[in-house]
Parts: structure tokens; sequence; C-alpha cells
């Protein structure tokens, strides 16, 4: 499993497996190769049904929009993730998801770990990807497959 053994390096990397996973732009192919890179227990294809529901469909029990998965106001959450893009001087290139969902906040994230910028590393793990973690984790059954999925997104956000 990806978060057995990290560097920065590897972080990173599993951190952009995470971003393709959660992303609505990525295709079931996709989000399958992810989910091995990642070590995920069993087949994408057989949880996709209720990955999609969970996360993506039109009442999704977990909303991927961290503004909204964590009941705070989505312009200012959003105005936070588009000052670290610009601080990491990213910029938006062909499709745009809000700078608060999930797999744009994972891209993000990464390149944060790729540039050596702890305090950002720090500061959105703490204010919005573990919250993210925990309030995702209320809102799915403990014995659900996915609720072990966030289990390891949340345990591969710790790593050093």
């Amino acid at each position: 499993m990806v978060t057995e053994t990290f560097d920065d390096d590897s972080q990173a990397l599993a951190m952009f497996a995470w971003a393709r996973l959660w992303s609505p732009l990525a295709d079931t192919a996709m989000r399958a190769e992810a989910w091995s890179a990642l070590g995920l227990p069993g087949r994408f294809d057989e949880l996709a049904v209720d990955y999609w529901t969970a996360f993506h469909g039109p009442s999704p029990a977990v909303s991927l929009l961290l503004h909204a998965a964590l009941a705070r106001d989505g312009a200012a959450v959003r105005e936070d993730w588009l000052r670290v893009m610009d601080h990491l001087g990213l910029e938006w290139q062909d499709a745009r998801l809000p700078p608060d969902q999930l797999g744009v906040a994972c891209e993000v994230f990464a390149c944060a770990i790729d540039a050596g910028e702890a305090v950002l590393r720090r500061e959105l793990t703490a204010r919005y990807l573990l919250p993210w973690c925990t309030a995702a984790l209320a809102s799915l059954p403990p014995e659900s497959p996915l609720a072990a999925v966030v289990g390891v997104f949340r345990d591969d956000l710790a790593a050093p």
C-alpha cells in the first residue's frame, strides 16, 4: 500500500492518484488505475456504482466540495484555495472545477508537497483535508468499503 513508506515524492504521487480518484472528470478506467496504484482493497469496478452514488451522485452522501462537506462559506473556502494556487504559481488549464473540489485540492496539495511547503501542507491538512475525512467518515456506514477508502486517504494525508 502507498501508505506504508513515504518520502515526499511518493506522498506527492499518492496525492496525484487521489486527485484522479476524487475528480468527476476522470473516467472509470482512470479511477480503476488510481485505485490500483493506491493499493486500495478490492477492485474499483466492484464498487464503482456505490462510489459514484456516495461521492458524485445528485445527492451524494459525502460532498467532494470542501465548503459543502465542512458547512463553510463557499466563497471564503474557494478564495483560500485560489490563494494557495497563486502562491504555488499554479494556473488553470482546460477543464475547470471549483478550487475546493477534493480532486483539485489533492492536486494542489501534491504541488505543495513537491514545492517543500511545510506550512501549507500542515495548514491545508488541518483546515480542510482531515476535517473532510472526519465529515466523510461520519456520513458513511462504518462497515462500508468506501469508509475504508476514506480511512486510507486520511492515513496518506498524515504521512510525513
